[in-house]
């Protein structure tokens, strides 16, 4: 994989900086990014006119993000500029401009004082709206059939979630099924009927948004966009803020100031939020699970509880908050 970034650096710098030779790949540290594929921070060396010059990068597999960062490239979201990568193997890593900020995760964690998760969720917000704002018939047309009815589209999708589901289902052991036949069983009661579709970035987690000045700077991995209801984005805010260890007060704090920005930045209804609650939840807790069968280490099967519990809590607490424990 190294080599095969070193490639795609080396077309990069040679694209910026006609000439420039001596190129080196001084490190190449993974950092953290939602449910990403592995990210890598890089530090870049060249010499240019007896110049040195350093750069910093990005760079990450290509699992079908580049066609929809090319399409909002240049629009007002801030999204990481594609940089030219040569062809080849090289062609199948993205190499991306690095953007200021920091990870609204770790804002959030130092904040000292209730006023700024308020500021903090506003801005998260305010951009998730500006995001599903987007004429997505026009920046991804090819992520749904721009002929069909809402419904419909979020319809199939359901379906196909449930196969998918279905056929996971049955291959785990017996004795594990219930709890997701029970999940099954609540969500086929609140499947969407009325939807407010919108491109939807697919994991606007609180490690793939990042803050600078108060400010988001920066969206981060959008393999996951698909057009769908505006809810999926919001789905797993609590629970996020639940993992990064907030006192209970300053997560409520913050998903219902980031809830009720959202709902005043944007026309669109958060009415199906308890069925995505509990879908993501189902998902992440089915590949939790999954995972932990087939590497059974303590944090796999730590992890597959937690999900759980998760999605049992959502549960039986719809319409009430999910954070508290």
């Amino acid at each position: 994989m190294i080599d095969q970034i070193e490639s795609a650096i080396n077309a990069t710098v040679q694209h910026l900086s006609p000439g420039a030779h001596g190129i080196t790949l001084v490190d190449a540290k993974l950092i953290p990014a939602g449910d990403s594929h592995a990210v890598y921070d890089l530090r870049v060396s060249w010499r240019l006119n007896d110049e040195l010059h350093i750069g910093q990068f990005v760079a990450k597999r290509d699992t079908g993000e580049r066609r929809i960062l090319e399409a909002l490239d240049g629009l007002s979201i801030p999204t990481p500029r594609l940089l030219p990568s040569g062809s080849g193997p090289s062609e199948s890593f993205l190499i991306m401009e690095r953007l200021p900020g920091r990870m609204i995760a770790e804002v959030i964690r130092s904040a000292g004082m209730r006023w700024e998760l308020t500021a903090l969720a506003f801005s998260y917000a305010r951009m998730l709206a500006e995001i599903h704002a987007l004429d997505w018939r026009t920046v991804a047309p090819w992520m749904a059939g721009v002929e069909e009815d809402p419904e419909e589209i979020v319809d199939i999708q359901v379906d196909a979630m449930w196969e998918d589901w279905t056929v996971r289902i049955a291959r785990l052991p017996a004795d594990a099924r219930a709890p997701f036949e029970q999940a099954l069983a609540w969500l086929d009661l609140r499947r969407p009927v009325e939807v407010s579709l919108c491109l939807c970035h697919g994991d606007y987690s609180l490690t793939n948004v990042l803050i600078a000045d108060d400010e988001v700077s920066g969206v981060l991995d959008w393999e996951s966009a698909r057009v769908t209801d505006a809810s999926y984005d919001l789905a797993l805010l609590p629970f996020e803020l639940r993992r990064l260890g907030l006192p209970v007060e300053d997560a409520e704090l913050f998903a219902q100031a980031a809830h009720g920005a959202y709902l005043q930045n944007s026309p669109r209804s958060l009415g199906n939020l308890s069925f995505y609650t509990v879908a993501r939840l189902l998902d992440r807790a089915l590949a939790a699970l999954e995972l932990a069968g087939t590497a059974p280490a303590p944090e796999a099967v730590e992890e597959a509880g937690e999900w759980l519990g998760a999605m049992r809590q959502a549960m039986a607490g719809a319409g009430r908050v999910p954070w508290r424990g």
